[in-house]
Order: structure tokens, then sequence, then C-alpha cells
């Protein structure tokens, strides 16, 4: 028998960006399409293809969006994954307080236009 961690999925859309806040030590998980991430307080820029991950460092904020290329994927909204610190499992632990903060993404702020 296989025991599975539990985990988060969510997608977002072109022109849209999440905010992510205390969530060190979980893993994001590009699923789809790419993404691009940057944490607060010193992060690097991170692109994340398909399939990669990217543990978060700090406690502070997480900016996660799209980041198709250009082409068919433009339109497609980027499947998002995050997973609990893989040490979590097997005692009690709670979600962070989780709630998806739409901010406008480096695109939509380059162009004046901001998320609804």
């Amino acid at each position: 028998m296989a025991a599975l961690l539990p985990y988060i999925e969510f997608e977002v859309h072109a022109a849209e960006a999440i905010s992510l806040d205390r969530f060190a030590g979980w893993t994001v998980v590009a699923l789809g399409t790419r993404i691009w991430l940057t944490e607060e307080k010193g992060g690097r820029d991170v692109w994340l293809l398909p399939g990669d991950r990217h543990r978060i460092a700090g406690a502070g904020r997480v900016v996660v969006e799209p980041w198709p290329t250009a082409g068919t994927d433009a339109d497609l909204p980027a499947k998002i994954r995050l997973a609990p610190p893989a040490g979590t499992f097997g005692r009690r632990w709670c979600l962070p307080r989780f709630r998806l903060n739409r901010v406008a993404s480096a695109a939509a702020r380059a162009s004046g236009r901001g998320v609804r």
C-alpha cells in the first residue's frame, strides 16, 4: 500500500498572478505549462517547466504567474500544485491560512491593466 501526501491544485489564467503567504517548506510544482515565481525578501526569479518543482525557502510572500510560451499554450491556464513539507506526513498538521490573492501579472502591470 502506498500512502500519498495531500496536496492542493489550482489554475491561474493568463494575465493573472497569485500571491501566497507563509508557505515555507512547501513545494510548488508546474503542471501543464511553465510558470514564473519569486519569493519576497531576496528571492530570485524562478521559471518552472511542466514537471519542475521549487521548494519555498522563506515564510514571506510568493508570487506565482503563468509564463506561457508563444503559440498554442498562450491562452491555457497554468495548473499549479502545492505539496506540504515531506516531514509533516504522519503527524498532525494543518494548512496555512490558504487564501489565493489575485494580483496583476507582470504583463498586465506593463500594459497598465490590473486584475479585476
